[in-house]
């Protein structure tokens, strides 16, 4: 797909959040929280002529911060120091995450290059943590703040004790901080479905997705926030996570919205993990990445009640061939 195509998308978009503003009459009083946290920076789920483009790579984070900004919500990155596409300018990553620490973001460690930890021995995959240190604690520590979160990637914590005990133990002797999540879904699906429909210029099935995503987004918060009163008896502050993406990039304000007509005020990870909640120990052991509601309810005996799975044609076109 030509780099035109994805400057025009880019322009046309960032100047629709321009002029875009906050519901601000429309909003219920505060009574919710959530911290958002987005994984995969600089990039998941994108064609690769956006992930090689650096115009249209800076372009992409420029109108997700925008977004960002328009509603005050802080926001903490989590990156991926390794999976940056080889042909970018030199340098290109760190400007990225200048610019979220610009914007007054906050980023953590999610390792070098994405391994799952379920078939990673504890000695690589501790490597790959430390590997993707480099760029991302030296931002950070040059504004007097150290790096802090870690982020399983997949959320997969480990599938024995062993491992999960191993690598939260190596965590602790680097002061880190485990990033939980409260609200998991499926959004990275609709992000690679959307990806593609932009990839091929089908502008029909990229505006469905999008209207899909967002209606389907508020479906997952709600059931978080009744899961949340099931399991801990209250709805805690929400740690929701989201990608660094084109589909949020062009979609995150309507997300946002969604979120504050809900009631929910926008937080850092650091006062969301304030709760007392977040002192529960995690006591999943298992091969797969789910919601820390969903582990707490696990170790008592408690059969998790599952979040929405994205709509069959949602899959169906992320799946297909080109």
């Amino acid at each position: 797909m030509p780099r035109a195509f994805f400057l025009l998308i880019a322009a046309v978009t960032f100047a629709s959040a321009a002029c875009a503003q906050p519901e601000s009459s429309a909003v219920a009083p505060p009574a919710r929280a959530v911290a958002l946290t987005f994984d995969d920076l600089p990039l998941n789920a994108g064609p690769e002529a956006l992930g090689c483009d650096a115009d249209a790579l800076l372009a992409m984070h420029d109108r997700l911060l925008a977004h960002l900004a328009a509603y005050e919500a802080p926001a903490a990155g989590l990156v991926n120091e390794g999976r940056a596409c080889d042909r970018l300018p030199a340098g290109t990553l760190e400007t990225i995450l200048t610019r979220w620490l610009d914007a007054g973001h906050t980023l953590g460690n999610h390792t070098y290059s994405h391994p799952d930890l379920v078939t990673s021995s504890v000695e690589d995959y501790t490597a790959d943590i430390v590997r993707g240190e480099a760029i991302t604690r030296r931002l950070l520590e040059a504004r007097g703040q150290r790096l802090r979160y870690f982020r399983h990637p997949y959320l997969r914590t480990g599938d024995t004790e062993e491992k999960k005990a191993a690598v939260e133990a190596f965590l602790q002797e680097r002061g880190y901080t485990i990033a939980p999540v409260t609200i998991d879904s499926d959004e990275w699906v609709f992000a690679a479905a959307y990806a593609r429909a932009f990839a091929r210029g089908d502008s029909t099935t990229a505006r469905r997705i999008r209207a899909e995503y967002l209606t389907w987004s508020e479906a997952v918060v709600e059931h978080f926030e009744g899961w949340s009163r099931e399991v801990v008896g209250y709805e805690l502050p929400q740690i929701a996570l989201l990608h660094a993406n084109l589909l949020h990039a062009d979609a995150a304000g309507d997300l946002f919205a969604m979120y504050a007509r809900r009631g929910y005020r926008f937080v850092t990870l650091d006062e969301a993990l304030r709760d007392p909640a977040y002192a529960r120990p995690d006591p999943y052991v298992g091969r797969y990445g789910n919601s820390w509601l969903h582990r707490w309810a696990r170790g008592v005996g408690r059969e998790v009640r599952w979040e929405p799975d994205a709509p069959d044609w949602v899959v169906a076109y992320y799946r297909a061939e080109d």
